[in-house]
């Protein structure tokens, strides 16, 4: 039941995510051209604003019970950002492909903000839900709660639970932490899924991987650190498309920012052979993770 369980919430997650993703839509549809018609996914990334009933405690709790288990951590301290990152707990021989992605959730160190954001991103994290995390805790629990806990566990990974904030308030924190000004107009909704590039067999590395999604899909890509991050060197290489900026209404006024990006990867292994999951390096380097997710930072 609890396998069932995370495998409804993660595909639930990214079906809600692929058909609010364009560029998404646009890869897919320009792989299945290729006859490519699966693609593997690797990881999401969901970030919580901390709070005394929200951040990396819940969503701990919550995956954890789904049968996810902690792999590594890590911290990017220009952003003020705690991570962790969780596997299925039976996922290491498993050919690769088939193992649900990994999940990265996050939050910040609210202590090493000063006072005026300290204040706005407690009053708004004080509204969540304080019951919330712990139901679906206890409906992953019970054999006959599976459509009702999936229903709860979708609705709060579908984005804040507080209200919108004021723009000038979005503004002020965006003028410090441009990763928290995300969270905090978009709450925990996943802001990307990546491609496990690795797995396609189409492709010779990730820079060819990233020349069809330039030449062909037409996407520009985020080029914060240089469009590839990593490499054979460190075990995995890392890309993201740059995100788009939308409007989106806030409690008074509306702003631009992009909603989402989608990244990709490609993981090594020792093993010329090798398919299962654990094969593969597996972990995140910190250093990449910090360049990637400025995909959802505005031009």
């Amino acid at each position: 039941m609890q396998k069932h369980l995370r495998q409804n919430i993660v595909r639930g997650l990214w079906e809600r995510y692929r058909l609010a993703s364009p560029d998404m839509q646009r890869i897919a549809a320009v792989l299945k051209e290729k006859n490519i018609a699966h693609a593997a996914l690797d990881h999401f990334a969901v970030i919580d604003l901390p709070g005394p009933h929200s951040g990396i405690p819940q969503l701990y709790e919550i995956f954890s019970a789904l049968g996810y288990v902690e792999r590594g951590k890590d911290y990017l301290a220009a952003k003020q950002n705690d991570f962790l990152w969780m596997a299925e707990g039976d996922c290491m021989r498993q050919p690769a492909e088939f193992a649900l992605p990994q999940v990265v959730i996050a939050d910040f160190r609210l202590d090493e903000m000063p006072s005026e954001i300290r204040n706005i991103i407690y009053h708004y994290s004080c509204k969540t839900d304080s019951t919330a995390a712990a139901e679906i805790v206890k409906l992953i629990q019970q054999p006959d709660a599976l459509p009702l806990c999936t229903q709860k566990a979708l609705h709060y990974f579908a984005g804040r639970d507080w209200p919108a904030p004021l723009v000038k308030e979005f503004h002020a924190v965006r003028e410090f932490n441009e990763l928290l000004a995300w969270v905090l107009v978009f709450g925990r909704r996943p802001n990307h899924f990546t491609l496990s590039v690795h797995l396609l067999n189409h492709f010779p590395d990730l820079q060819a991987f990233h020349r069809f999604v330039e030449e062909e899909v037409k996407l520009p890509l985020n080029h914060e650190g240089g469009s590839l991050k990593g490499g054979a060197h460190v075990g995995i290489a890392q890309g993201s498309t740059a995100g788009i900026s939308q409007r989106i209404l806030l409690a008074d006024g509306e702003i631009e920012i992009p909603t989402g990006f989608v990244e990709f990867v490609w993981r090594y292994s020792e093993k010329p052979a090798g398919r299962v999951w654990e094969d593969y390096f597996t972990h995140f380097i910190g250093q990449q993770a910090d360049r990637v997710i400025e995909s959802l930072y505005v031009e």
